[in-house]
């Protein structure tokens, strides 16, 4: 039922002052109508609404309650009497609240949606998926609805639902609200392979030379997969990405420094005892859990901008820009530990680094590197992923490391980040050089 408001001037003009922003003279308008009229209930709702929105939840509950006892046919005060209720930690009455809503108003998605998290955090797990499968049927372009059936599939350990609502909310967010490289990924996995291809021609159409749109529309293709990618790929994404990539990292879960630490705490080292080669060193994160062992910390990176981040911290004794075969092939120093943590995800042959590394290590020296692990008895040894990232075979990484030179010490199966709520699986692999 659609809500007939007082033709009341003051009433309208008090209403105005709050669609301004003007809180406080609102107030003192609504208050002043509830004063001459105490059975005035459509002020004594927005007078409950607008203490809401100022986070006086006990005066907001007094005025929305007073209200719907005078008035209690409309859809929007029980709704509002439910928010204030959750935000109290009264979930039942806000599930009532919230009820009672829906029943005079089936058709608000969000009324469902509010419904649905007040009985996930009831533990209603099933009346939560109710819930939001409702507001999906209500509107399909909601993208709200898909990330809290995401969010609440993953609670449940089903990973495959959780992953195909997420790329269900990133589809139906608004255009241009999304990088074209998350949402062509979203289309790839919903099984409309044609619209995300044409996403990344229509991208290189517009930018002929665009790194990022080719080396993603190759991977999407599949032909004419490069065996790495390009320097320039690798040098846009990271410099763009640079500013927000530790708050992002963490809030994927990733692993890649802890893996370190753990690793080397194992291993009874002397402080300042070891010369180390960080490639693609980024802003640091691997670095700053090395430093304590080194005597001198090296770091190298495409990215400009992620080497400002790094030099910041004062972590490195020297910071290298450049490719990482290059610098290997160049630089006449060698390590006692090279790392090169998440960087081998942007190489997918990786016979000549893996030479090169080897080389620039001290005998006995050790090379600690993740990789995304392709799954498979057989197959290719490396794959590029629609991701933009390569995963590889162990059985190729414990071959390729025999066969340039190390001793495999330990290859360890571990989730080395989050994509799109699930894991996404790796492997940690230790090797030393062989005397």
């Amino acid at each position: 039922m659609a809500e007939q408001k007082s033709s009341n001037p003051m009433f309208q003009a008090a209403l105005r002052k709050h669609l301004d922003g003007d809180l406080q003279a609102a107030e003192h308008m609504y208050r002043e109508l509830i004063q001459a009229d105490p059975g005035d209930a459509q002020a004594r709702h927005y007078l409950g609404y607008l203490l809401q929105q100022s986070g006086r939840l006990q005066e907001a509950f007094e005025q929305l309650t007073a209200a719907i006892a005078i008035d209690d046919r409309h859809a929007e005060w029980h709704f509002n009497l439910g928010i204030v209720l959750s935000k109290q930690g009264q979930v039942t009455a806000a599930i009532y609240a919230f009820t009672r809503a829906i029943a005079i108003d089936p058709d608000k998605y969000f009324y469902r949606t509010n419904l649905g998290a007040a009985f996930e955090s009831d533990q209603e797990w099933v009346r939560a998926e109710q819930c939001y499968q409702a507001a999906v049927n209500i509107d399909p372009n909601c993208p709200d609805a898909f990330y809290l059936l995401s969010a609440l599939y993953l609670k449940q350990e089903r990973f495959e639902e959780a992953r195909r609502c997420n790329y269900r909310g990133i589809v139906a967010e608004p255009a241009g609200s999304k990088p074209k490289m998350v949402l062509g990924q979203a289309l790839y996995e919903l099984g409309r392979v044609e619209e995300a291809i044409s996403l990344f021609e229509s991208w290189l159409a517009e930018e002929p030379d665009n790194p990022v749109a080719m080396h993603l529309l190759a991977a999407y293709k599949g032909q004419q997969v490069p065996a790495r990618c390009s320097n320039q790929y690798v040098e846009q994404t990271f410099d763009a990405f640079a500013n927000s990539f530790e708050n992002v990292l963490g809030r994927l879960k990733y692993c890649g420094p802890q893996l370190v630490q753990d690793h080397l705490a194992t291993l009874d080292l002397p402080a300042s005892s070891l010369s180390i080669l960080d490639l693609g060193c980024g802003t640091g994160m691997v670095g700053e859990v090395m430093k304590p062992y080194a005597r001198e910390l090296v770091g190298v990176d495409l990215s400009q901008a992620m080497l400002n981040r790094s030099a910041a911290k004062q972590v490195y004794r020297q910071l290298h820009k450049s490719d990482i075969t290059d610098f290997l092939r160049t630089t006449g120093e060698h390590y006692d530990l090279i790392a090169c943590m998440d960087t081998f995800v942007y190489l997918g042959r990786l016979d000549e680094v893996l030479a090169l590394i080897c080389r620039k290590l001290t005998t006995g020296g050790m090379l600690l590197f993740s990789t995304e692990k392709l799954h498979g008895a057989t197959g290719p040894d490396y794959r590029l992923n629609i991701s933009g990232r390569y995963s590889h075979h162990p059985d190729y990484l414990a071959t390729l490391l025999g066969n340039t030179g190390f001793r495999l010490l330990r290859m360890t199966d571990v989730p080395i980040r989050n994509e799109s709520g699930c894991q996404i699986k790796g492997q940690f692999v230790c090797a030393s050089r062989a005397e």
